[in-house]
């Protein structure tokens, strides 16, 4: 029985061994310093991802949390020069390549973020929202059709990406082709028919093509969506305007003898 006992006792610390390499304290660091940031505290996170990154300068971890941190500070150059490292690092992961062109677009520069958004979807064509960040590059840039070519890509291959038809939608509304843009919310709605974002492109579309009793009957229905909102302030402003300028409908009593 103390046999048994003996060799339970040693696999186990054999076990711990394999399972439980020794910690350094770099690690100890990131995993403090990633406590911080999902408590938002990026400034407190940042000093302590230098410091591990101070004790290991070859671990991405703490390189990626840095990066991320400096993203939610806005502090988009230190973003992005910590990313181009961690690049050096390792130029395999797609997630690194995509912040980095979302941090070059957060920075106001869509023309450097398109070659780093393209490069993540080379790596990982999976990665939808990179496909989305890439529409929106060439959107800023000026490249419409690029744009455009893209979402009716992802929508004709990922059907249930949701996004693509609203972005789409957005996008020709403005470039003012109303008409087109009130047909790609259509078709969103009936992927999704309580997509509420779809029902005010439609009132809106409809709004500026004059359809104004059309207009107010998808205002409406955005309403019964989504009635506290700054949209809705706007959409129920909107329907008064419109009632107020659509002429009355002269109605004429006749008498049955």
């Amino acid at each position: 029985m103390q046999i048994n006992s003996n060799i339970e006792s040693n696999l186990a610390k054999a076990i711990n061994k394999v399972t439980l390499p020794k910690k350094t304290r770099s690690y100890e660091l990131c995993i403090k310093a990633d406590a911080m940031r999902f408590a938002k505290l990026y400034r407190e996170s940042v000093k302590c991802y230098l410091d591990s990154i101070m004790m290991d300068r070859s671990y991405q971890e703490s390189y990626w949390g840095l990066a991320i941190s400096y993203k939610y500070l806005q502090e988009y150059p230190k973003a992005i020069k910590t990313l181009e490292k961690l690049i050096e690092l390792d130029d395999s992961n797609d997630k690194y390549y995509y912040e980095l062109g979302v941090c070059y677009l957060s920075d106001g520069q869509p023309a450097k973020a398109i070659p780093h958004l393209v490069q993540c979807i080379v790596t990982n064509r999976e990665n939808l929202e990179a496909q989305i960040q890439l529409a929106i590059a060439h959107e800023l840039v000026e490249e419409q059709e690029l744009s455009l070519m893209i979402y009716n890509k992802l929508i004709e291959t990922n059907p249930e990406y949701l996004k693509a038809y609203y972005n789409k939608g957005a996008m020709l509304m403005g470039l003012g082709d109303f008409k087109e843009a009130s047909k790609t919310f259509f078709q969103l709605l009936k992927r999704n028919p309580d997509y509420y974002k779809a029902y005010l492109g439609i009132a809106m579309s409809f709004d500026k093509l004059e359809l104004y009793s059309d207009a107010i009957r998808y205002y409406k229905k955005f309403l019964r969506l989504k009635n506290f909102s700054d949209d809705a302030l706007f959409a129920r402003q909107r329907i008064k305007e419109l009632k107020a300028s659509m002429p009355v409908k002269n109605i004429t009593l006749k008498l049955v003898r």
